[in-house]
């Protein structure tokens, strides 16, 4: 399957449980097993197989600059209104994200694809700091892993460009070198990466430090943002009782409305954009020729590298009636079908286990889909 998505792609290059009422957050949260897997997973930090001791303590930093969360709020004032409270959280991602993507220029002399794919690994683990750090706040942990399926989207198309690159083969498409094309909708992809980052991570911080209720009626907020807020203080509230069923069910409504407000308000300026209106089109013909069994983006798998884990992962398909990346309310319905089925895997012990666990490993960026050869 993934070399026939390799084929299609080059061919569309060349055309075109119940809790316990004595402590019921760590029971509905899995606070334990997370920090057991952290932990066993510290030695991977360390690892040189997969890159070289020099680029592995390059990711290592990065790593700390993601994991740095408190710094992010620690020196704001609380008494703050919060619009400005929330602003300066999200001017704080943005500067940890040009440290990342300064460090990353010098680190790979300059290499543009490299960079992208650095900054797409501090997105990675900033999403599984954020998730680990605030478990009560689900969008994040989704986020992970639609992340990392825009990451092997990434290494996919920069990958391509290289060997069109290396082998002097120039393609036009729309009065553009394919090899242009490939970039700039990667500049484009991160970017957007970036920005849903510092803006679902300011959200995810304010409601640990100034509360879902003190924030659901704010009138800066979008009307979805304010529905997910009120959403999560009643999630918070199940927690606080110990109802876990009800607190996962509400917890996953709230993340649905803060992704319809991703979706629409940050991601859409990316979507207008005619390269990315491009790309949609390529990837609705894909769809096309394939009934939905290949896509670029939608399917989310749940785990770290598809191409490794195809009989350990879970794949939650692209919804049938989406065709059309660049239409929000398709996306919407992604995000939806999304939520609803990791609501419904980590119900059970074993899908439990596996989320997490996989969650963790990519914010060790270990076993990552990864091209160490581009330039």
């Amino acid at each position: 399957m993934y070399l026939f998505r390799n084929v299609v792609f080059a061919f569309l290059i060349i055309s075109f449980t119940q809790c316990k009422k004595d402590n019921p957050t760590s029971d509905c949260i899995n606070i334990t097993q997370k920090t057991a897997y952290v932990q066993s997973l510290e030695p991977l930090s360390h690892d040189t197989l997969q890159f070289h001791t020099a680029e592995r303590q390059f990711l290592n930093e990065i790593r700390a600059i993601a994991n740095d969360v408190d710094v992010l709020s620690s020196a704001i004032d609380t008494t703050l209104p919060l619009e400005e409270y929330y602003t300066q959280v999200k001017s704080n991602f943005q500067q940890h994200a040009d440290l990342v993507a300064q460090k990353a220029d010098l680190f790979y002399n300059g290499s543009v694809a490299k960079t992208i794919l650095a900054r797409n690994a501090f997105v990675l683990m900033s999403y599984d700091a954020l998730q680990r750090k605030y478990p009560e706040f689900l969008w994040t942990q989704l986020g992970v892993f639609a992340a990392n399926e825009v990451r092997s989207g990434l290494v996919l198309a920069l990958m391509a460009r290289d060997v069109l690159q290396r082998n002097n083969i120039h393609i036009p498409l729309n009065n553009m070198d394919a090899t242009d094309v490939m970039l700039e909708s990667s500049q484009i992809l991160i970017q957007g990466q970036i920005d849903v980052l510092k803006d679902i991570g300011s959200l995810g911080i304010l409601n640990r430090n100034r509360g879902a209720a003190n924030i659901k009626n704010e009138s800066w907020l979008t009307a979805e943002a304010r529905e997910a807020f009120r959403l999560q203080e009643q999630a918070e509230n199940a927690l606080k009782s110990g109802n876990c069923n009800s607190f996962m069910n509400l917890q996953t409504a709230a993340a649905i409305q803060f992704g319809a407000h991703e979706q629409i308000y940050i991601l859409q300026p990316m979507w207008d954009n005619p390269m990315m209106q491009q790309f949609a089109d390529l990837d609705k013909l894909l769809i096309q020729l394939t009934n939905h069994d290949v896509v670029f983006f939608g399917d989310i798998f749940i785990g770290t590298n598809k191409n490794t884990e195809a009989t350990k992962g879970y794949t939650i398909k692209i919804p049938a009636s989406v065709n059309n990346l660049a239409n929000a309310s398709q996306r919407v319905s992604i995000a939806m079908n999304g939520f609803n089925t990791l609501n419904q895997l980590r119900k059970s012990t074993t899908g439990s286990k596996w989320i997490d666990y996989s969650q963790v490993k990519i914010g060790y960026f270990y076993d990552v889909y990864n091209v160490p050869w581009i330039r």
